[in-house]
């Protein structure tokens, strides 16, 4: 689980820059939501939700929010997610798109409940719709990318064998 994380955190941290500095403006998938997803349903775990909050403080501390409110809603998202795996299997390209749209507007909603509890009002329902329909759109393929890299990285070979 360890060398999962990190090896997402890079991958992360590159897109939260480019998303806080040339693509500012434009409405672009949330890839560390969408490893925030993969984690609470493939590889739920107390690493997994530290993740979570830590992907949340960089986005914040990278993306200029309010420190704390991203880091709040992708560890609920994580939990919720978690909880949702239990039931929904999300081994489809549907239900992998859907959850994670509707994570989306979770998050969308939990860092609004923040920001707006904060005293600032902000009109962000048609971005986040928007973010909503791109992380959908690219939810299974991004899920299956980051099944590949965790089998990379996990996968290791035993060549001396102690029994």
């Amino acid at each position: 689980m360890i060398k999962e994380i990190l090896a997402f955190i890079p991958i992360a941290l590159v897109f939260m820059a480019f998303k806080s500095t040339l693509f500012s403006v434009i409405p672009l998938p949330d890839i560390p939501l969408l490893m925030v997803f993969y984690l609470a349903f493939r590889r739920p775990s107390v690493e997994g939700a530290a993740f979570a909050f830590v992907l949340g403080y960089m986005d914040d501390v990278l993306c200029g929010g309010i420190i704390g409110s991203t880091s709040f809603a992708y560890i609920v998202v994580f939990m919720l997610v978690h909880l949702a795996g239990q039931r929904l299997h999300f081994t489809t390209a549907f239900t992998r798109s859907g959850g994670a749209a509707i994570a989306v507007v979770l998050k969308g909603a939990l860092v609004y409940a923040v920001v707006s509890s904060a005293g600032m009002h902000v009109r962000i329902f048609v971005d986040v719709l928007m973010q909503a329909i791109l992380t959908g759109i690219c939810a299974h393929k991004a899920i299956v990318l980051m099944s590949r890299l965790s089998a990379r990285v996990v996968t290791s070979s035993f060549k001396g064998d102690i029994s």
